[in-house]
């Protein structure tokens, strides 16, 4: 449930004395090509309800179903086209973009300061009186001072004005007072003599300057004395001090309970929390809520009242706020609330503390995540099975839910289909498509992979909400990868079209005629055409078929025309040009000198192998940066691409052949010296092999050096080479 990635903003109950900030070490996102997943992956959620996806993701999808939420479909960043990314699966920063809360005084914190100005003209302040307020402070830095804000000032000089009962020079103290307030968040005892006016006469006068004098206590965090200013207005006869100064009271106890309960970087420990002073809040919230149930303040007192529970870790109360408001028919977008629950509930609470049938799927699922042998689940089948009544209102969902516990849990596939309808709906909600996901998943673990593509088939033209359709791509391509049907992906019609998912099985699963034939394809995008052969090309001469790559060299544009290739061959942050497999050859900085690739590989075609055509197979690999290049390597097998290759022979690495040149006896001096030179230096400066696969033992290291130091002390290699590792 945490986010990977992001900082996590103050929640909207943000009128209170400390933020959480919770961040992952790394900020970094890839993606994983897996719709089965049963582990906890930010960087790759999903749209159907999975216990792989983070918590918010989830719930939102619920709430999409009631109309109370929308699913974003937004374009694809830059950065995410780098990254190898499609639609779907997509990380949680992009499903959290403009929905991140802030304080719950963000909307008064963004409130213009043209109003706050016109007031302070009409009050008879020069315009230079309205200063920077505490908007600008950074997020994080301390929600109590956020709600010193343009917004807050605004409300008290607008006061002012309606207060009869004041003198124009009390009325302009005061709001001057007030601006000035906006300026900083913390003063001391004689700045505030200075600041607040001293030669008022009227009593509402005096009053106001009260308030003024707790509000910049309370900022300052002096929480006793702020309660002392605010208590003395409780019973004031201006009906906005009385009522304000009601909701101060308890807002102050709070951040009094709670003060000494957040270490510097927000993090909290609930044991240092003030308990007596807590239950004070509670109390004094609940007052203020029953004497102004549609106050003002009434919506902020209810998040402090959230706030409350879960400082007193009462998860079974907080979990009744939240099932109130989500079944409001009236609910705005919940983005923020969603946001609130994963911080405040979802993090501590069992499913016994939860009520609402939403609030418990989601935390059913997270129960259904991978557990360790040895690991307590806080879900079994018969509490599952115990929570039906519950699900009252939503029986399709607590149906699902035991599905999913027969399939992630169990892995019991046959079991879980007894749960799921065989039949479709009219409508895929998206409570609908998790079950016909689900349903498809089933039958693939039973290895019944026609029914399951039949099914994928059929839910296309019902995928109308948002990534339905994208994720449907996905699970034919896995199916149709994993059923050894690959061509059904690149047939005419093929209802994949997604082009990193075909740019995917082209790179990693398909053989060279498959390649052969997208590459010379007319029918499909520039970028999959040279993705195809630049993984024909490589695979050619990288597996050892040498005649074959001479001949697809023929395939290369004449022109030497085409965009390089970056994310489509998995080349992250980068890009490799198809002219990479025109390389000329030459000298090296080193002094060894190679002819052009293509004549490498006719000579390779040799047996055996000449020494100088093996050394300069390395030297391509070497100076075009194609060590551990992501060609060599397939994806894990619960991955799209995951397969077995259809490609043959095996990757060549630079190790490979300066063993083989090593081992000859009878190379040349000048072809056996600079392989025991590269060999070597494949070790530098870690120790760890960076030229291959192969562990070779320190001892046998040592004995290179030797022998190029020794054998070959005459040529140049021995005579730079200072070290082994």
């Amino acid at each position: 449930m945490r986010l990977y990635g992001l900082t996590l903003l103050a929640l909207i109950t943000g009128c209170l004395g400390v933020q959480e900030a919770r961040a992952s070490s790394d900020d970094s996102c890839y993606p994983s090509w897996n719709l089965k997943r049963d582990t906890l992956d930010v960087c790759n959620s999903l749209p159907f309800l999975s216990p792989g996806n983070d918590s918010r993701v989830n719930l939102q999808l619920l709430l999409a179903d009631a109309g109370q939420a929308s699913i974003p479909n937004r374009a694809l960043t830059d950065d995410e086209q780098q990254l190898g990314y499609g639609q779907v699966p997509f990380p949680l920063a992009r499903w959290l973009e403009g929905s991140m809360p802030g304080d719950s005084t963000d909307s008064s914190s963004a409130a213009s300061t043209a109003p706050l100005a016109d007031l302070a003209a009409r009050i008879g302040l020069p315009a230079d009186a309205v200063q920077s307020s505490a908007d600008s402070f950074a997020s994080g830095e301390g929600s109590r001072c956020r709600s010193n804000n343009a917004g807050t000032a605004q409300d008290f000089l607008s006061q002012l004005l309606l207060a009869d009962s004041l003198s124009a020079d009390e009325r302009q103290g005061l709001a001057r007072a007030r601006l000035t307030l906006l300026g900083a968040c913390q003063w001391d005892e004689t700045q505030l003599s200075v600041l607040l006016p001293n030669d008022l006469q009227s009593a509402p006068a005096k009053a106001y300057r009260g308030y003024l004098k707790g509000a910049a206590d309370f900022y300052s965090g002096r929480f006793g004395d702020a309660l002392k200013s605010f208590r003395a207005l409780q019973d004031s006869d201006q009906a906005w001090l009385k009522e304000t100064s009601r909701y101060m009271v308890a807002r102050a106890l709070l951040n009094q309970a709670q003060q000494n309960a957040f270490d510097e970087m927000g993090y909290p420990d609930l044991r240092k929390v003030d308990k007596k002073i807590l239950a004070q809040a509670e109390s004094a919230l609940g007052d203020y809520l029953k004497a102004y149930p549609q106050g003002r303040f009434s919506a902020s007192a209810k998040g402090l009242t959230r706030r409350v529970y879960w400082l007193m870790s009462d998860e079974s109360r907080l979990a009744g706020e939240y099932a109130e408001l989500f079944a409001r028919e009236d609910a705005d977008d919940l983005a923020q609330l969603v946001q609130e629950v994963d911080n405040k509930l979802l993090v501590t609470a069992h499913p016994a503390d939860v009520r609402d049938a939403r609030l418990l799927a989601v935390l059913d699922l997270m129960q259904m995540r991978h557990h360790e042998p040895n690991e307590p689940r806080a879900l079994d089948a018969a509490g599952l099975a115990a929570q039906k009544d519950l699900f009252a209102r939503y029986p399709g969902l607590h149906d699902y839910l035991t599905a999913a516990y027969r399939l992630y849990v169990e892995e019991k596939p046959t079991e879980a289909l007894k749960s799921l309808p065989e039949e479709l709906p009219a409508k895929l909600d998206y409570l609908a498509f998790s079950q016909q996901t689900l349903r498809g998943f089933a039958l693939e673990a039973g290895n019944d992979w026609i029914a399951a593509e039949k099914l994928w088939l059929r839910l296309l033209p019902l995928a109308e909400q948002p990534l339905q359709r994208e994720q449907l791509e996905l699970a034919l391509a896995f199916n149709y990868e994993r059923s050894d049907r690959l061509v059904k992906v690149f047939a005419d019609g093929s209802p994949v079209h997604t082009p990193i998912i075909r740019e995917i099985l082209l790179r990693h699963v398909a053989g060279p005629d498959l390649l052969r034939q997208q590459a010379k394809s007319t029918s499909v995008s520039v970028e999959e055409r040279d993705t195809a052969l630049f993984a024909l090309l490589y695979k050619d001469l990288l597996h050892g078929q040498y005649q074959a790559y001479i001949d697809d060299l023929a395939l290369l544009p004449t022109d030497g025309s085409g965009k390089p290739l970056g994310a489509s061959i998995g080349y992250l942050y980068g890009s490799m040009p198809l002219s990479l497999f025109q390389w000329p050859g030459g000298k090296n900085d080193s002094g060894y000198e190679c002819p052009a690739i293509v004549d490498v590989a006719r000579d390779l075609l040799q047996s055996p192998q000449p020494p100088k055509a093996l050394n300069c197979l390395g030297e391509f690999i070497l100076r075009n940066g194609l060590d551990g290049f992501p060609l060599d390597t397939q994806p894990s097998e619960r991955e799209l691409g995951g397969g077995e290759s259809l490609f043959p022979g095996s990757a060549y690495s630079r190790m490979d052949g300066y063993l083989k040149v090593i081992a000859d006896k009878q190379a040349v001096e000048e072809d056996r010296a600079y392989a025991l030179y590269r060999a070597i230096n494949c070790f530098a400066p870690s120790g760890y092999n960076g030229c291959g696969s192969q562990d070779i033992a320190p001892s046998q290291r040592k004995q290179w050096f030797r022998t190029l130091k020794g054998q070959y002390s005459g040529t140049p290699w021995a005579k730079s080479l200072k070290y082994y590792w």
